[in-house]
């Protein structure tokens, strides 16, 4: 898949320009087939823990590309919102709501797949492998140097997919759930809520990406810099 685009003379408008990003998706999906998790093996679950171990080398960096989301908006409504959406990431419970931070939620996932608490904070005090390190690299600085809409904007590819496949990510979980529960793995709950959170909480998110690049992304050199931002994440996110 290519990751460059024809420089547009003029903007798409809102409505196109939406649509030809998801044909994009479309094309990706052919070639790399979007699959729902679901967990049918006991054997399957070191399988995950091994993948989970990788993601928490080099430490978390959910706050951090949020966070400059946050900083790079000029935008005051969309900043708010961004700020809201910075509390759904960092834990709801620090402003009285029920949900705990995303990183904790992904903590609890890989205590469920047998990765202990010590081993995730020694992993995260460790260096992320070199793929990991650049992928993560150019995610934050493209948060950091990009205008806030395209920033905001790429985010349609991974909170877009999970809305887009949100009922079969849910059924899939309660699935799992009753899998594990006969597996006897210990806290089950707490072992799918980062998954189920993100099979919802993400519809309201994929929603606010969308919003803000038809309203703010009406520019071709704007359009253009999502087009090859929306093109790299899709790889990043499949690890194609």
């Amino acid at each position: 898949m290519t990751t460059t685009a024809t420089p547009r003379s003029e903007a798409l408008s809102p409505d196109a320009f939406i649509e030809e990003l998801e044909t994009v998706r479309g094309e990706f999906r052919r070639q790399y087939p979007y699959r729902v998790r679901e967990i049918t093996s006991k054997e399957q679950l070191r399988t995950l823990a091994d993948g989970k171990r990788r993601q928490h080398a080099g430490g978390d960096i959910n706050h951090r590309f949020e966070g400059e989301r946050y900083l790079n908006c000029t935008h005051k409504a969309t900043r708010r919102f961004q700020l809201r959406k910075l509390v759904d990431e960092g834990g709801q419970n620090t402003v009285g709501g029920p949900q705990v931070s995303h990183p904790l939620l992904s903590r609890w996932e890989s205590y469920g797949y047998g990765v202990t608490p010590d081993e995730v904070t020694q992993l995260e005090k460790s260096d992320a492998n070199p793929r990991e390190l650049v992928a993560r690299g150019w995610w934050i600085g493209m948060m950091r140097d990009s205008y806030f809409g395209v920033a905001i904007g790429s985010g349609m590819v991974a909170e877009g997919e999970n809305k887009i496949h949100s009922a079969e990510l849910l059924a899939a979980i309660e699935r799992d759930r009753a899998r594990l529960k006969e597996w006897e793995v210990p806290e089950v709950d707490r072992a799918l809520e980062n998954r189920h959170e993100h099979a919802g909480i993400d519809i309201d998110h994929a929603d606010f990406n969308e919003n803000v690049v038809r309203r703010f992304v009406n520019a071709p050199e704007l359009q253009d810099e999502l087009r090859r931002a929306f093109q790299i994440r899709l790889q990043m996110v499949a690890g194609a």
